[in-house]
């Protein structure tokens, strides 16, 4: 196995296939930034229709710690990591990788807390499944990760 954490060059090549990545960090940025302000405002989540009870009983409390995570990791995070893969940037590849897992992560913590879920949650899984397949060819394209 080979990694090469950062090339010789601070621009790498950007496949076709990496457009559909940018369009799903910047829908999953454009979403997750007004719901995580809502979420901070009202940490109740009833300014978003979103029962109390379905937080209460976990280890958040109400909506203020997952409102932030929208706010910071699935919105800002997201529209900043499409700007650096439109840039051709290196790190963007590996940012991919982590941001999709979080994501992965983050709908598995939804769904083993929460006790109803919605269209969204799984389309968000799919997403965050999708970006971590970008970031494993994107590396494997661009000679950053040699797995086979």
């Amino acid at each position: 196995m080979h990694i090469e954490i950062a090339p010789r060059s601070r621009q790498i090549e950007r496949p076709s296939f990496v457009w559909i990545a940018v369009v799903l960090e910047v829908l999953t940025g454009i979403l997750a930034i007004p719901v995580g302000w809502s979420f901070i405002q009202d940490p109740t989540g009833q300014g978003l229709g979103v029962p109390q009870g379905w937080i209460e009983s976990t280890v958040f409390g109400n909506y203020l710690v997952p409102g932030l995570y929208l706010l910071l990791m699935n919105g800002v995070a997201m529209l900043a990591l499409a700007a650096l893969s439109v840039r051709r940037h290196w790190i963007a590849p590996w940012l991919t990788g982590a941001l999709g897992i979080g994501l992965i992560i983050w709908i598995a913590v939804e769904i083993v807390t929460l006790p109803e879920t919605m269209i969204l949650t799984w389309v968000f899984l799919a997403i965050g499944i999708a970006l971590g397949f970008v970031a494993l060819f994107w590396l494997r394209r661009t000679g950053q990760l040699g797995l086979w």
